[in-house]
């Protein structure tokens, strides 16, 4: 009996206070005042769209390797990409940049040819080198590459150097030769032109081009990359390109 009396003692007071409560915040405030609507802003494309945040552009892959074929020079990397390519017909400038980034080190220069129609400029890291030519002669450029190469080195400064054939300076010239029958030859040693042809020579990686001069009418020329092996049974010692073939 005392619980449900205090019971229905507490539920009348707390209608009543809520009664008050309600009078009194009414009394304050008043009528309630409508609010106002704002419409919303048109969004413009300079607010709309967010603006993209600018990266700098990755970083070149590290060259590994220098791939020569007869027209050209490929840069790689470790994943074999190919980072970029120069050939031997545009001037050689950049292919020197490229190739001084590459292997780390500037190259030696050294000029030759001043006296004939043909000087030029030879741009050397060690055991590989880039000659440049001048194709103007006479006051006419000459359809001939720019530049040429030679190699005697399996690899230089961390960067492994190799034919478009995966052959490099080292590997053996019998069984270079064994895959290019047709393409190989035998000479005298340089330094004694009437002994016997021992010195072997490979070509590969052909391919067709115009004539250098138009006056030698040598419609069929092609280039390749050569490679020399002083001892036929022995390592390539040297491999070099573009090798012109003139033709008979």
């Amino acid at each position: 009996m005392i619980d449900n009396g205090v019971s229905r003692v507490g539920k009348v007071l707390s209608g009543a206070v809520l009664v008050v409560g309600a009078v009194f915040l009414t009394a304050c405030s008043g009528p309630a005042a409508p609010i106002p609507r704002t419409p919303s802003p048109t969004a413009t494309p300079e607010t709309a769209t967010a603006t993209a945040t600018e990266s700098a552009p990755p970083a070149a892959a590290r060259v590994t390797d220098l791939v020569l074929s007869s027209t050209s020079i490929e840069f790689r990397d470790a994943s074999g990409t190919a980072q970029s390519t120069f050939d031997y017909f545009q001037p050689p400038d950049e292919l020197v940049s490229a190739l001084t980034l590459a292997l780390g080190s500037a190259p030696t220069e050294s000029t030759w040819g001043e006296d004939d129609n043909h000087p030029g400029v030879t741009y050397a890291w060690d055991d590989f080198a880039i000659h440049d030519f001048d194709r103007v002669v006479n006051g006419e450029t000459l359809n001939c590459p720019s530049s040429s190469f030679g190699v005697e080195t399996e690899a230089l400064n961390g960067v492994r150097i190799r034919t478009v054939d995966g052959i490099a300076v080292g590997d053996n010239a019998a069984e270079i030769a064994a895959r290019y029958p047709d393409t190989s030859w035998r000479s005298a040693p340089l330094g004694d032109p009437k002994g016997e042809p021992v010195e072997l020579h490979i070509g590969v990686g052909h391919v067709s081009l115009p004539p250098c001069e138009a006056a030698r009418g040598n419609s069929d020329r092609t280039y390749s990359v050569r490679l020399d092996a002083p001892d036929p049974l022995g390592p390539i010692t040297r491999f070099w390109g573009p090798s012109a073939d003139w033709g008979d």
